[in-house]
């Protein structure tokens, strides 16, 4: 009987076998089961779908926990870094997303991906300490593309006394006689000239805008270089510059040009006025 039994089971088991499970679960769409084959078992959806939840709408939303190594977390945490340095960069401030400790995200029915994230920042330019936080971003679904929208709290967000040298530059550079131009920042062997860096680093604060809104879950961007920069009469008691930044999408691996007309004082902080994608160019090896 017990021989019986056993066969039974083995047998029953093989005639009602379910698909593996996703490596990356997400909700079942009828359409795209070909015709001829046949939905899976209620019994074997749950054990395909067994992170899922159920919202007070009745929607499914499935969750699962991300490896904060890998790149789904990573270009969280890149957003992120946008996000604060659109908020509290200068020419002598410019925060980098360190590290991200745990990463989780959670399929939001027809709104969206959200990303959970705990996470390390630090600002580069000054060499502040660590700062520990948490954060939600929302990568939105829709017809037309959308910025990823980014939720936190920067109260401890460490912000060093940078005002004296704020101060110093807005006065040299608003002076009509100090204006600054510049090209290939930093030249093809990385350096970049001390006089130049502030103008580096509003440049990333600006290209953060941009970064930001271009963002969704198939790109990861870094601004590779500026290629021109020319300071524009000031108005308004913000000084003005037109860049032309490259930017670099790590998953395409395309290089993407961007004019930018920014804005900046110490009262105002950065803005970025206008912003014009440029025509692709082809770039040369250093051996052509």
């Amino acid at each position: 009987m017990y021989w019986f039994c056993l066969v039974s089971l083995i047998l029953f088991s093989q005639l009602w076998s379910c698909p593996a499970a996703p490596s990356s679960p997400a909700p079942l769409d009828p359409r795209s089961i070909p015709q001829g084959e046949v939905q899976c078992p209620s019994s074997c959806l749950l054990l395909v779908y067994n992170n899922e939840s159920m919202s007070e709408e009745g929607l499914v939303m499935t969750s699962r926990d991300l490896n904060p190594d890998y790149y789904e977390a990573r270009r969280a945490g890149n957003a992120v870094q946008h996000y604060i340095n659109t908020l509290y960069g200068s020419p002598f401030r410019l925060y980098s997303v360190t590290q991200v400790h745990k990463a989780r995200t959670e399929a939001m029915a027809d709104t969206g991906m959200k990303y959970f994230l705990e996470f390390s920042v630090k600002d580069w330019v000054g060499e502040s300490s660590e700062w520990h936080g948490s954060v939600e971003v929302l990568y939105p679904r829709g017809e037309t593309q959308a910025p990823p929208q980014v939720q936190g709290s920067w109260g401890g967000l460490p912000q060093l006394n940078i005002s004296a040298k704020e101060q110093e530059f807005y006065q040299r550079y608003s002076a009509a006689d100090s204006t600054v131009s510049g090209k290939d920042i930093p030249d093809s062997y990385g350096n970049i000239d001390r006089e130049m860096k502030p103008f580096w680093h509003l440049a990333r604060v600006a290209a953060s805008f941009v970064m930001l809104n271009e963002s969704n879950e198939n790109t990861l961007y870094n601004m590779a270089q500026v290629a021109k920069i020319t300071q524009l009469e000031t108005q308004d008691d913000q000084l003005r510059f037109d860049y032309e930044v490259l930017l670099h999408n790590m998953v395409s691996q395309e290089i993407i040009r961007w004019k930018l007309l920014v804005s900046w004082s110490p009262a105002g902080g950065v803005k970025v006025l206008e912003t014009e994608l440029l025509p692709r160019c082809h770039c040369k090896s250093p051996t052509q």
